[in-house]
């Protein structure tokens, strides 16, 4: 079977380019190429994606990867999504250099099925440059994400001048690109027949976005740093780990407020390392909390083996976000058989049972948040049965051999549909 990818990743090709080592698209590669399938399952991979400067085609062990240069827009262009901020359609003038570029990749690898990963950038494309097979695996949903992708208490206004006046320019048109981003992942989404998801809220945003398109769950396999049992060092001090990217949509916000309440109100000795890109500035203005003055320490992007020393040593993991689908970080922590602590957003309660493999608070509750960590830190019986289960529960969820398993059959049931 020729299996022909689109992803916003690089994946294998040539390993210096992988961030942080690679994510789950990389596991997921090595998890195809490595696994024990039968012969006539065998899988014969192309891997295309955006990066400037590269060969065409690469032969790459047993992969053949197509690097796509990225386009970007004329003086002229940039000038009319000035004049026309609300105009969705202004990206439309980059499609083409896309599908055309994709239609090329298609034609050279002539796959049998084609999975695109994330309807959130350009890759989606792929599905107008070509009539064969082809399925959607769902990452994030900009159609959603795009209602709180500021915070409460966050204006338009205030994101745009968070950085100064010099930064303004930029920011306001980043915002008016979401917007055009959204109408692009729609036009995406309507025009495939088929979706991976693996959460009930990418299922049931599907069935509005594109009630046509057939779902098919599908699993992610983790880092493989993470499979392995390793035994857990609950700390005599509250250790609290977060990773957090840069969207102010990921809840650094709400982070502090927990962290301020637990310093002054609480009063108890404890300190939280957040990983990941942190620009702490717009959320400090807007909650008016020093990161320094709560005990919260940015550590930065950490590789797998960082952060998972971390997380073993640590009471519990919280994640905040404002809206998410299934987040890898809270799997990773599960995994570890560390309690996980996060908000009751999007796709997080497919991942976490409440009570039972985590705990589940409101996003505009920071005071559950605390008690939620209060109760995993003072009970050490229910923090290390919590953690456990979530680590059991997780082992099957992401179990390499079962997830490859799953996507073959997903690819032989979208040709058999598309045929």
């Amino acid at each position: 079977m020729r299996v022909l990818w689109f992803t916003n990743s690089p994946c294998n090709y040539g390993k210096g380019n992988r961030y942080n080592g690679g994510g789950w698209m990389t596991a997921l590669q090595d998890g195809i190429t490595t696994s024990n399938i039968s012969a006539e399952e065998s899988i014969e991979l192309g891997i295309s994606f955006v990066m400037n400067d590269q060969p065409e085609r690469v032969e790459q062990g047993e992969v053949t990867y197509y690097p796509v240069p990225l386009d970007v827009k004329s003086m002229k262009d940039k000038i009319m999504d000035a004049l026309h901020p609300n105009d969705v359609h202004r990206d439309k003038v980059l499609w083409t250099h896309y599908i055309s570029h994709f239609k090329r990749v298609i034609d050279d690898f002539q796959p049998d099925v084609i999975e695109v990963f994330g309807s959130e950038l350009y890759m989606g494309l792929a599905s107008f440059a070509t009539n064969k097979p082809c399925v959607l695996h769902i990452q994030g949903l900009l159609s959603q994400y795009i209602h709180i992708f500021l915070p409460p208490g966050v204006s338009r206004m205030k994101y745009i001048f968070k950085d100064g006046i010099a930064k303004a320019w930029g920011n306001w048109q980043f915002l008016n690109y979401w917007n055009r981003s959204v109408y692009r992942e729609k036009s995406i989404l309507k025009n495939v027949n088929h979706v991976i998801g693996r959460t009930d809220w990418d299922r049931q945003l599907m069935a509005i976005l594109n009630p046509h398109a057939q779902y098919h769950y599908g699993g992610e396999i983790l880092r493989a740093e993470f499979y392995a049992k390793q035994e857990r060092q609950i700390p005599q001090k509250l250790t609290i780990v977060s990773t957090i990217s840069l969207p102010p949509y990921k809840g650094y916000d709400l982070l502090l407020k927990i962290a301020k309440i637990l310093n002054e109100e609480v009063k108890i000795d404890f300190e939280w390392k957040v990983y990941g890109n942190v620009d702490p500035r717009l959320a400090e203005s807007l909650t008016k909390i020093k990161h320094g003055h709560v005990n919260v320490k940015l550590c930065g992007v950490a590789s797998a083996m960082q952060l998972k020393e971390a997380i073993l040593n640590a009471t519990v993991y919280v994640h905040p976000s404002y809206t998410e689908n299934s987040p890898n970080s809270i799997c990773e922590a599960q995994i570890l058989g560390v309690p996980v602590i996060a908000t009751n957003v999007g796709g997080t309660n497919s991942l976490v049972e409440d009570g039972k493999s985590g705990l589940l608070f409101p996003a505009t509750d920071p005071y559950i948040g605390v008690a939620h960590i209060m109760r995993l830190y003072k009970d050490k019986q229910a923090n290390i049965a919590i953690g456990n289960n979530a680590r059991n529960i997780a082992l099957l969820r992401h179990d390499k051999r079962t997830i490859v398993k799953q996507l073959i059959q997903t690819y032989k049931d979208v040709m058999q549909h598309d045929r």
